[in-house]
């Protein structure tokens, strides 16, 4: 049966290595679980993570991490090494079971009963920071094998040369495969279907530096996001932009929301993730920090809840909500004895 004193953390992104650091900060011992190999969430090498190589972090410093705060732009590289460091902060008070696949969560009234394909384990507070970056989403029908999600393209040897490349996604994951493209196979045709109007602007710009949740308006439209790229002339110049949808992928042959239909031969979704389910929680507790959520019994707290995402300061909210989630199992362990 669960103690006062035992707690588990689900999750090894981010959130879930603050929410590791703030509980071993207070001396907390933590069972700590994630399906992957190592910590870092989507910042570590494919195919486990499902952050691109090429990938560079507009530093504003407060948003990213203090440690890098005087570097303009932050690498995968460095970003990784520091996460590590994090999570290897008083490893004595980490039981790791990685590798393992968590398949519920159920809190009951005197623990949460945590199920894996070995079986099952009560604590008194379990933590979760799984995230959002579920199963890849294509969000549109398609027949064929040329067309796939960002995250399986871990080099460009599938592409042959002249082949022609269609990325879809407006955000910033479709335009870093833009980039990726260009600088690595300047013979491929390329064409980027964004969905929407983009404002393409540099990375050591002030608005970059602010963070890409500022908008623009676009004269009476819908406000627009700004993508953020290594220069705002590559791009245009080595790629057809389209602002437009994919409606339907039949093999090479698609058809957009304006009524055009071109041949591809690759198609390339940089088209997000479906979020994980059957590990979120809807009791929302607003006194304590955004983004957390509270199990009716708050004996599971579900950090970077979905729909309450962080933007560009996910750091800043990770740390936050760490720290909240170690003071309510810390509060939860003075109600007890005081009970008692």
């Amino acid at each position: 049966m669960a103690t006062d004193n035992n707690c588990a953390v689900i999750g090894s992104g981010i959130f879930g290595i603050e929410a590791v650091r703030e509980l071993t900060r207070r001396n907390i011992a933590v069972d700590w679980y994630s399906s992957d190999p190592e910590p870092g969430g989507i910042w570590q090498p494919m195919p486990w993570g499902k952050t691109r190589e090429s990938t560079e972090l507009v530093n504003p410093g407060w948003c990213i991490a203090p440690e890098l705060s005087r570097k303009p732009m932050v690498t995968v590289q460095e970003f990784r090494t520091l996460l590590k460091s994090w999570a290897d902060e008083r490893a004595h008070l980490q039981q790791r079971r990685f590798l393992t696949r968590v398949t519920g969560v159920v809190e009951l009234d005197s623990h949460v009963c945590v199920a894996t394909p070995e079986g099952e384990t009560p604590y008194a507070f379990v933590i979760v920071a799984t995230g959002h970056y579920g199963e890849p989403n294509i969000p549109f029908p398609r027949t064929g094998d040329n067309c796939f999600h960002a995250s399986g393209l871990h080099d460009l040897t599938r592409i042959k040369p002249h082949e022609s490349v269609l990325v879809v996604g407006g955000g910033q994951s479709g335009v870093e495969v833009c980039e990726e493209i260009i600088e690595e196979r300047p013979d491929v045709p390329l064409s980027w279907c964004t969905g929407r109007k983009v404002r393409l602007i540099s990375r050591l710009s002030p608005l970059a530096m602010i963070g890409t949740c500022v908008r623009y308006s676009t004269r009476g439209k819908p406000p627009r996001g700004f993508v953020i790229t290594k220069s705002p002339a590559t791009v245009p110049a080595h790629c057809t932009i389209m602002p437009t949808r994919v409606v339907q992928v039949e093999g090479g042959r698609v058809t957009f929301s304006d009524g055009n239909v071109q041949q591809f031969d690759h198609i390339i979704a940089a088209t997000g993730y479906v979020s994980p389910v059957g590990l979120d929680f809807s009791a929302p507790d607003p006194a304590r920090t955004k983004g957390m959520r509270l199990s009716p019994r708050r004996r599971i707290a579900a950090l970077n809840y979905d729909g309450d995402g962080c933007g560009g300061a996910s750091m800043r909210c990770a740390r936050k909500q760490g720290a909240a989630a170690a003071r309510l199992f810390a509060d939860l362990g003075i109600r007890k004895k005081s009970a008692a």
